[in-house]
């Protein structure tokens, strides 16, 4: 019973993960039901491509590759997701000093941090896995042990690649903790991981292109570099005991193996990791006595960032994707282009100056950094605000310091592809331009939203940076515009010069920004005022 009790008072403090508004004032149904809706969209648009496949398939008795296809991609999810979430959910928990003062084992703490982490996985992975075994109940008609089979397999399939994300979360971490600048580091680790992993799947995608249009090729070639997926294809298409044993015994020793050797280091990690509260609030106090207000602000800005490998992470991820193929490019320039042109079926007559171009405005568009530096403050948002410091100070450091972070990997981008390919000065001033002018854009809309919807009692920066309402509209609002851009270029392309569109394209982001920056000096000043925790 006292180990029931904890694990519900565990995962009581951190269910507000999927708690989108911090407003006392916004109904409890309001809560609920806007991310049920989400979920109900997302798993719409999941099923439909779910159904395009399926309708294919069932004609020749194949439906069951599309659940192979779509658990995979779960799995791989779960995976990518799992190597950042650790870092929140396992070490940098708000509530480890209460948990380690109690008299717990070590290795029932692991237990229910990795509980937690594969309770959020289970969330996350139903939008994918539910519409999926919709369309299959849809076209195939089961039989009942396939609820069953299903059920067990929604509860176990996420088990091992949550294990070994949280493994090489933790051999980061680890790695992290002997370095002076263990957080950069880590975020760098991290990087190089995820970076490895793009890479290897777009070498998967072209080792599989042959048999792309054979189902049972692809069916026999995911379920075998991936054990327990065949034995549930197996189970659902001709049921035997002996594999159900097989498919539970897999999933569930690995996790067992993790929490009895993960505990004996688990405590180490954490102490080594931990940073004080006063620590904290004596540095930010500190940082104004020398040099100007918003210089002062900038810094602290900045090194806040840096102290969070979430948070640079999921704010740096586009950044460096679009240097090491700019560094691509110098190599394999033909291969790349094709890629990105040939496969949507693009004009090769496109230059690729503009293909530069419109990656530079993606890459700035989709980074959002400001919009979660109002909810990472917290608690340390009131010394700020009793600082003889202008609200209008502050929020200029806020849209300063994004120019500081990516500017740096946008400058060693750009200069590499002009050396390489030296395009015209008209295409090096463009290319330049729309970077810095997406830098203020996106800087000023993160910054608006966030002040609309701040996240002040979030238990650690996971939470804020990932599950936040200002953080979700930020990224599609920049992904909206990027789309908006390319379909109006797309339809003028014919009729006006691309240069004149380019400038034009440019022009009406600066707009744009100009009439933000109005707003947030107006309406963003008060919200600012009006945030107390």
């Amino acid at each position: 019973m006292k180990t029931l009790s904890l694990l519900k008072a565990v995962l009581s403090q951190d269910m507000n993960f999927f708690r989108f508004s911090t407003k006392n004032n916004d109904s409890k149904i309001k809560k609920i039901i806007f991310p049920i809706i989400l979920f109900l969209i997302f798993g719409l648009s999941i099923g439909m491509y779910a159904y395009l496949l399926a309708e294919k398939l069932a004609p020749i008795k194949l439906t069951h590759i599309m659940l192979t296809m779509f658990i995979a991609a779960v799995i791989i999810i779960t995976f990518m997701e799992g190597i950042y979430k650790s870092q929140g959910i396992l070490f940098e928990a708000k509530d480890n000093d209460l948990l380690f003062s109690l008299p717990i084992k070590k290795s029932k703490i692991l237990f229910m941090r990795i509980f937690k982490l594969l309770l959020f996985q289970y969330i996350y992975n139903l939008m994918f896995i539910l519409p999926a075994l919709i369309i299959y109940i849809y076209f195939e008609k089961p039989s009942l042990s396939f609820y069953f089979i299903s059920f067990l397999m929604t509860i176990l399939i996420p088990i091992i690649p949550t294990v070994f994300s949280s493994a090489i979360g933790y051999i980061v971490k680890l790695l992290a903790n002997k370095s002076n600048s263990s957080k950069i580091v880590q975020t760098i680790l991290s990087s190089i991981i995820f970076l490895g992993i793009f890479f290897l799947s777009m070498n998967l995608e072209s080792f599989i292109e042959n048999i792309a249009t054979q189902a049972t090729s692809i069916n026999d070639l995911l379920t075998k570099l991936y054990y327990p997926l065949g034995l549930y294809i197996n189970l659902i298409t001709n049921f035997k005991f002996l594999d159900l044993l097989k498919f539970i015994i897999i999933n569930i020793i690995p996790l067992i193996i993790f929490i009895f050797l993960g505990s004996k280091y688990y405590f180490k990690i954490i102490f080594n990791t931990h940073d004080t509260i006063k620590s904290k609030r004596k540095t930010t106090k500190d940082l104004y006595i020398k040099s100007s207000k918003i210089k002062s602000l900038t810094k602290k800005e900045i090194k806040r960032y840096f102290s969070s490998p979430v948070y640079m992470f999921n704010t740096s991820f586009g950044l460096l994707l679009i240097l090491v193929i700019s560094i691509i490019l110098v190599f394999k320039s033909q291969i790349v282009f094709d890629m990105l042109l040939n496969s949507y079926g693009v004009s090769k007559d496109i230059s690729i100056s503009l293909v530069y171009y419109f990656l530079i405005f993606f890459a700035t568009s989709m980074t959002s950094i400001t919009s979660s530096c109002i909810s990472l403050e917290g608690k340390t948002i009131n010394i700020t605000k009793s600082l003889p410091i202008k609200e209008k100070d502050i929020l200029l450091s806020k849209l300063i310091y994004p120019f500081v972070i990516e500017l740096p990997f946008l400058i060693v981008s750009e200069l590499i592809f002009f050396i390489k390919f030296k395009p015209s000065i008209f295409y090096i001033v463009t290319t330049i331009l729309i970077g810095l002018v997406t830098i203020l854009l996106s800087g000023l809309i993160g910054l608006i939203v966030n002040l609309k919807y701040p996240k002040m009692n979030a238990l650690n920066d996971t939470e804020v940076v990932k599950q936040s309402m200002s953080s979700m509209i930020s990224v599609f609002t920049g992904m909206g515009i990027f789309i908006l851009s390319i379909i109006g270029i797309v339809f003028t392309y014919e009729k006006i010069k691309i240069e004149i569109l380019v400038i034009i394209h440019i022009l009406i982001l600066l707009l744009i920004s100009l009439i933000l920056y109005n707003i947030l000096m107006k309406n963003g000043i008060k919200d600012y005022q009006k945030i107390n925790v």
